[in-house]
């Protein structure tokens, strides 16, 4: 929604002077037979239309993509008219609101004609299709939706390989006692915490550039990403530094001074990370 109401506030003289030229094409002396032929075909963001007469009550059905809706007519519209401020050909466009019936933005224009007020419903999502406001070329939209469906779900296969593998450290782990029981467990906790990252960054491709696909390109997404997968590889390398510290401790102390470099530079990406979210959010709420 947040993005949808961005670009139209960016664009909102083009949107403006376009929704006036399709309604200027219009020939509403013919409306009967527009609504019930090719009205809709013509504009696919027009959801619905009706009329209203000089009492100000609904004199057509509401007519939409669907069907006719024929319990609306007679209702008394005044309410609606009051509030409106035509411009000087007659036109009057309303800022964004949600609809009732879609629950999706909409815009309404209408349509001062002799006596009568015609009012046109129009998806805004669809609309700024229709303006090429959002979306790429559509066959290269095609071809990323493909090409991202295909990558996250071959993530997803690869986190669900990784959780198998840790199941199977730890049985085998249980089967032979030989074996060293805290390092296959870590090494199975290390599995699991990347096969959530992996499978953490194919669920937000795939929502959102496959099933929820953005609306618009800005860089909040990536940072998500990137900090998000960035914290799974920070909590599986502090594993493995645990681990490390733990079997130098056992074997030869000497070598501590290796273990301390791993931590070390695990605290270096904790710092980074912290620096790189407190950034991040700052330039957010300075936009």
């Amino acid at each position: 929604m947040k993005e949808i109401v961005a670009i139209y506030k960016n664009n909102y003289s083009f949107i403006e002077n376009s929704l006036t030229a399709m309604v200027d094409s219009i020939d509403f002396d013919e409306y009967d037979i527009l609504v019930s032929k090719s009205i809709f075909a013509l504009f696919p963001a027009l959801k619905a239309t009706y009329k209203i007469n000089k009492k100000f009550k609904q004199s057509t059905p509401l007519y939409t993509q669907e069907n006719v809706d024929n319990s609306s007519i007679g209702l008394d519209k005044a309410h609606l008219l009051d509030r409106i401020q035509f411009r000087d050909d007659n036109i009057y466009i309303s800022n964004i609101y949600v609809n009732s019936r879609s629950g999706t933005p909409f815009i309404t224009v209408v349509i001062h004609i002799a006596d009568e007020y015609i009012v046109c419903d129009f998806e805004l999502y669809t609309l700024l299709k229709e303006l090429s406001l959002i979306e790429g070329h559509e066959y290269f939209s095609e071809f990323t939706r493909y090409f991202y469906t295909l990558f996250g779900f071959l993530l997803a296969l690869f986190s669900l390989a990784l959780i198998i593998y840790a199941i199977y450290i730890t049985w085998t782990i249980v089967l032979d006692s030989d074996k060293d029981l805290l390092s296959g467990l870590f090494r199975s906790i290390i599995a699991l915490t990347l096969a959530l990252a992996i499978f953490d960054l194919s669920k937000t491709i795939l929502e959102h550039e496959v099933f929820y696909k953005s609306l618009s390109r800005n860089n909040n997404l990536e940072n998500r990403l990137l900090a998000r997968f960035l914290t799974s590889i920070i909590i599986a390398l502090s594993i493995e530094s645990l681990m490390v510290v733990f079997k130098i401790a056992l074997s030869d102390s000497s070598k501590m001074v290796h273990a301390f470099y791993l931590i070390a530079g695990v605290g270096i990406m904790i710092v980074s990370l912290s620096l790189y979210i407190f950034v991040m959010r700052y330039n957010g709420k300075k936009e």
